[in-house]
């Protein structure tokens, strides 16, 4: 072989090794890889640089809610507030609201707004007229997801809410054979308590807690046994059954007016509240930007259906429509046909996506800076904050993966950007399905443990 073909031949070789290198080898165990998907995106080069499964549909569950986010921030912006309106007539003793679609009033704040109408000068109610016809006839609506029940996380959407529409029941046992305490995180005068439930002494909790519809009321029961030895009391969160009795009751209930005062449902003009024959007030919620970051640093699937509710009650008329802005932005904007059926992510047999998805859709945002600054800093911040607080990390890398979870029975997703040891910026998109136990914490300490490698050798 002469020099020039030795050369060639070694150029060929080392060619070869750089464009064939192996990519680092991750144990996925005990998850095959089949059940796996994981793309990573330089956004330097532009270059997917590893790529598993990319383009089959995995469950990515509440990663959704990046999806949810882009097209809010988008038709919305980040500065967009939703607007409540009140006003008082005086004469006639008559409190008139008109429910602007806030999904994030909660009870702390709803005791300003009593006291900034007791400061106006509204008392004496004798009488609540409510509009909260923004979602259409029906006052409450649900998000379809094929999961039912009570619990906190299916709560009612609704244009007038409160508490995420949602009740923290706290429950403690002093003494064996005595009742157990049974507390709330709102004012009771909306709720009803049926509360049977007996203390032992052991540190059990056998516990059944449900909640149901009593007239306008919520009916809390609460049976079965808890152990006096337990120190914390239990929590558990159960959907109220009318959204806008809730607000209203408790709005009274704050104001020191009677919660047994009357409420009706009527339609009314924006112009009636701007009368100066009687008393107006407007709330305004925070600004989309944060409200997206509550939603996306706790995953509030209340909140990401109540966006796409908004969206599709005033872009289009019609809550229904909500859902399919979304699948339209992603195949204007990423050229993706996608099959949802809610903003939120939730339901186990739903809302099938591809990793190539994801990546695409996390690429869009990027690519407008100044825009994807609202984006990108409501997701939660690995090893600090929101639902990947306690996320298993290192020192090292603490602060420098920011990522939008998802969690259902078997499935585990994150999706976001990172910057890693390199100094490299990656995008990426990771989700784990069929894992062979019901129990959270492994699946996610797998999820970790992938994550931190990728941090390690990229």
């Amino acid at each position: 072989m002469n020099k020039m073909k030795k050369l060639f031949f070694v150029f060929a070789l080392l060619f070869y090794s750089i464009a064939y290198a192996e990519a680092p080898v991750f144990d996925f165990s005990p998850v095959k890889e089949e059940n796996i998907s994981l793309v990573l995106y330089d956004t330097e080069t532009h270059k997917d640089v590893l790529s598993i499964n990319a383009d089959k549909p995995f469950l990515y569950a509440s990663n959704l809610k990046l999806l949810t986010s882009a097209v809010a921030l988008k038709h919305l912006g980040g500065g967009f507030k939703f607007l409540t309106l009140f006003s008082f007539d005086a004469e006639s003793g008559t409190l008139y609201i008109k429910a602007g679609g806030d999904p994030e009033m909660v009870i702390e704040k709803l005791w300003v707004v009593a006291s900034d109408l007791k400061r106006l000068g509204v008392k004496g109610i004798k009488k609540v007229a409510v509009d909260d016809f923004l979602y259409g006839q029906k006052s409450a609506l649900t998000a379809e997801s094929g999961d039912k029940g009570d619990n906190g996380y299916l709560a009612f959407i609704s244009p007038l809410s409160l508490n995420y529409n949602a009740v923290a029941i706290f429950i403690k046992a002093h003494e064996a054979g005595q009742s157990v305490e049974v507390s709330l995180s709102a004012p009771e005068s909306y709720f009803s308590i049926k509360n049977t439930a007996i203390g032992t002494a052991d540190g059990n909790n056998q516990l059944v807690v449900g909640a149901q519809k009593a007239g306008n009321k919520t009916e809390i029961i609460v049976k079965g046994t808890l152990g006096a030895a337990r120190t914390k009391h239990e929590a558990v969160f159960k959907r109220v059954a009318d959204p806008t009795h809730y607000y209203i009751v408790s709005l009274l209930d704050l104001m020191g007016e009677n919660t047994e005062t009357p409420i009706s449902r009527e339609h009314l003009d924006d112009s009636f509240f701007t009368s100066k024959e009687k008393i107006n007030f407007t709330y305004k919620s925070n600004p989309l930007r944060d409200i997206i970051r509550t939603m996306n640093l706790y995953s509030s699937n209340f909140i990401a259906d109540s966006l796409q509710f908004y969206l599709g009650a005033t872009l289009r008329g019609d809550t229904k429509q909500g859902v399919e802005i979304l699948k339209e932005f992603a195949k204007k904007e990423l050229n993706e046909t996608i099959n949802i059926v809610n903003g939120s992510g939730l339901g186990n047999d739903k809302n099938y996506l591809t990793g190539t998805f994801y990546i695409k859709l996390l690429k869009s945002v990027f690519k407008d800076y100044y825009s994807s600054i609202d984006f990108f800093s409501s997701l939660p911040v690995m090893g600090e904050d929101g639902t990947l607080k306690r996320a298993n990390t290192s020192s090292e890398n603490s602060g420098l993966v920011r990522g939008k979870t998802g969690s259902l029975t078997g499935v585990a997703a994150l999706s976001g950007i990172m910057k890693a040891k390199s100094g490299k910026l990656y995008i990426f998109a990771f989700a784990i399905n069929g894992f062979p136990s019901k129990s959270f914490k492994p699946m996610w300490a797998l999820r970790d443990r992938i994550m931190n490698e990728i941090w390690e050798k990229y």
